[in-house]
């Protein structure tokens, strides 16, 4: 297999690289960090033999996402899978309060970054007649909206809107297009989100995070492996017949 994955320098992009790696793929791991390069000589030394070759850019830049699948099929062969893991979290304001240069980039990067790779990704398939598969990270709050991160649940509930559109045009080809929606995720962006909140709200960290857990009907937050594991399936010949879903990783907290 050979693969795409893009937000990968870290957090769920990473986990899900490193999970197609020890499934036997070989990756090009893109990110706008500079670390992507470190992430991909650790996660080469996963499986021996296997490819990890790091690519950094912007993928809300289609120029960039153009020139990413060029260099995946020149370093790797034909492309069979894109995983759009790239994405920021935004501002945590109203939207009244939210100007334009802070909303702009979670437009660019979630939803314009993902449509942007996912058209570059089913170009190079269709032309080499792949059956490839598409994964776009969603959101819980692509499903429901979230006061203080409408631009944030704007985009995501566009990329689960762009899997629908996309798995309709591209059935005909056997390419699957699919998303997978994270709910509370134990990452340094949910993180940062909960320091935000501590400092607003004068309690401290740890009470935001049990505040988070005590929701969450599992009573856990996810971590990479959870939304990787997700990602291992539909990719997988066990999934062979599923397109156009939004498969939850949330520890049920959407039911409550």
């Amino acid at each position: 297999m050979n693969a795409i994955v893009t937000g990968a320098a870290r957090g769920l992009g990473e986990a899900v690289a490193e999970r197609l790696v020890r499934d036997g793929a070989n990756v090009l791991v893109i990110d706008i960090a500079p670390a992507v390069r470190q992430t991909a000589e650790r996660l080469e030394a996963v499986r021996e033999g296997s490819v990890v070759s790091p690519l950094e850019g912007d993928v809300a830049e289609a120029a960039f996402a153009e020139l990413a699948v060029d260099e995946a099929q020149s370093r790797l062969g034909p492309l069979e899978i894109l995983v759009n893991c790239a994405g920021v979290g935004g501002p945590n304001t109203e939207l009244i309060d939210t100007s334009v240069d802070e909303l702009r980039p979670v437009i660019e990067v979630n939803l314009l970054g993902s449509m942007y790779m996912a058209r570059a990704a089913a170009r190079g398939m269709v032309r080499n007649g792949t059956q490839g598969v598409i994964i776009n990270i969603g959101s819980i709050f692509g499903q429901q909206g979230a006061a203080g991160a409408a631009p944030y649940s704007a985009s995501k509930g566009g990329v689960a809107l762009l899997t629908h559109a996309l798995a309709l045009e591209l059935a005909p080809h056997g390419i699957r297009v699919n998303t997978v929606s994270p709910g509370y995720m134990e990452t340094e962006m949910h993180m940062e989100e909960l320091r935000a909140r501590s400092q607003t709200e004068g309690t401290t960290l740890d009470v935001q995070i049990e505040r988070v857990r005590d929701a969450i009907p599992l009573g856990r937050h996810g971590v990479g492996s959870d939304v990787a594991g997700a990602v291992a399936w539909l990719v997988s010949d066990d999934a062979s017949y599923v397109t156009g879903q939004t498969i939850g990783v949330n520890g049920g907290i959407v039911l409550s």
